[in-house]
């Protein structure tokens, strides 16, 4: 028994589908990630362009696969469906870790500023000059909150 081309090209597609694009939309989302964390550090991008950030990781997601399964003549809707979702997890897995990262970063900054703050002498407080009207914000206005 032969296959015929189509067969065969169909066949091809499937697994580029099922393995080729998701490794491709890994790949091009681990870039997206790093872009992105260099740009939050560089520029205030956060929180005005989250939706910026979110269109783009879901047209990381989507595209490539779209790209493929036009050149693929006659393609199962499960198939498709299928690279569909193994697309959005490899897109998402590389910008979820990298949140992670950054949450834990955020953390050990947390923890050595408090330590540091609480490393310093009591005492150093005690001859504090500056009345306590002073101190706070609210004082320093005179009292009234609104102005």
């Amino acid at each position: 028994m032969t296959t015929s081309r189509d067969e065969t090209q169909n066949e091809a597609s499937e697994e580029q589908l099922a393995v080729t694009v998701p490794l491709k939309v890994l790949g091009i989302a681990t870039a997206y990630a790093a872009i992105l964390s260099y740009l939050e550090r560089r520029f205030p991008i956060k929180p005005d362009h989250i939706w910026a950030e979110v269109a783009g990781g879901v047209l990381i997601s989507l595209v490539p696969v779209a790209l493929i399964a036009r050149k693929s003549r006659q393609l199962d809707w499960r198939v498709y469906e299928g690279t569909i979702w193994r697309s959005f997890i490899a897109s998402g897995t590389p910008i979820i870790l990298w949140q992670i990262g950054e949450a834990v970063l955020r953390q050990m900054e947390l923890l050595n500023y408090t330590t540091a703050r609480e490393l310093q002498r009591p005492d150093a407080y005690a001859y504090d000059t500056t009345p306590l009207a002073h101190r706070s914000g609210e004082r320093a206005r005179g009292g009234n909150s609104l102005s």
